[in-house]
């Protein structure tokens, strides 16, 4: 349910996206529909309202802002540094295979806190629905892996409308919505090792669209097959480490995922998926 609710709102931003064009924008070029980032959060919130009242609204909301324990802290940091350090990596490659860059690369740094604000924001409403509500229920029932790929297949598609309104074609696609699935998974093994908070989640959420705006010049250098091949190997990597001694409590199972039932925010059909 919560899927398709997500695909229905952003219907009329995909038709705005049409209609409007572009958003007057000071990185990468972006969609009008690009405002469909605040869908995961209304759907999340309607969902648990109508199961849960005000009650399991405030509960479910308690839980998916836990503050860090000290032994996470350095999960934060993966979270806020991997998207940067996925992007350096990038142009490396690129630039030793000899692919198309700038000559001379611009990096506007100046933007960066006005976009960092910007997509925290955009992220944050984002993380609500996809790790807040989404991420729980499909974690216990398939574990991280599987539930990444399950979450990172519907945000690719979700994505499609809005990467046509700006004239990539379907390679570029096919090579974003591959990095997009592979993101997903070091996303949801942050929401995992942070003890099922959206923060960590968010935090690398935003950081990677700050680099990708970064990227030479105003990311249209942006080279999605690269920057996805180097995802997959950092993704690898976090899904190799060791997974932390949990509690149950921590691990999300009781506190969260119980919030979740109670509030019937478990989603029990995946419903109709975008593309």
């Amino acid at each position: 349910m919560f899927f398709g609710l997500v695909l229905a709102l952003s219907g009329t931003f995909y038709l705005v996206g049409f209609l409007a064009g572009d958003l007057p924008w000071i990185g990468a070029r972006l969609p009008a529909s690009a405002l469909m980032f605040v869908c995961p959060a209304v759907a999340a919130v309607m969902l648990v309202r109508r199961r849960g009242g005000r009650r399991g609204l405030r509960a479910w909301l308690s839980a998916a802002f836990r503050p860090p324990r000290r032994r996470q802290v350095v999960w934060y940091l993966v979270a806020a540094l991997l998207p940067p350090l996925i992007m350096v990596l990038s142009y490396l490659v690129m630039r030793g295979a000899g692919m198309p860059l700038p000559e001379s690369p611009v990096i506007r740094w100046s933007h960066a806190p006005l976009l960092a604000v910007i997509f925290l924001v955009s992220a944050l409403a984002e993380e609500l629905g996809w790790s807040g509500y989404a991420t729980g229920p499909l974690r216990r029932r398939w574990g991280t892996l599987a539930a990444g790929l399950v979450i990172g297949v519907v945000w690719a598609a979700w994505h499609v409308v809005p990467h046509l309104q700006t004239g990539h074609d379907l390679a570029w696609i096919a090579g974003h919505g591959t990095f997009t699935v592979l993101f997903r998974v070091i996303l949801v093994s942050l929401y995992a090792e942070t003890g099922a908070s959206v923060v960590a989640p968010t935090i690398c959420h935003a950081s990677f669209n700050v680099a990708w705006s970064l990227f030479p010049n105003a990311g249209s250098h942006y080279h999605p097959t690269v920057t996805a091949a180097v995802t997959a190997a950092a993704a690898a990597v976090v899904l190799a480490l060791p997974p932390r001694r949990r509690r149950r409590r921590a691990y999300g199972h009781r506190d969260v995922g119980a919030t979740a039932d109670a509030a019937g925010t478990t989603p029990h059909t995946l419903g109709p998926l975008p593309g």
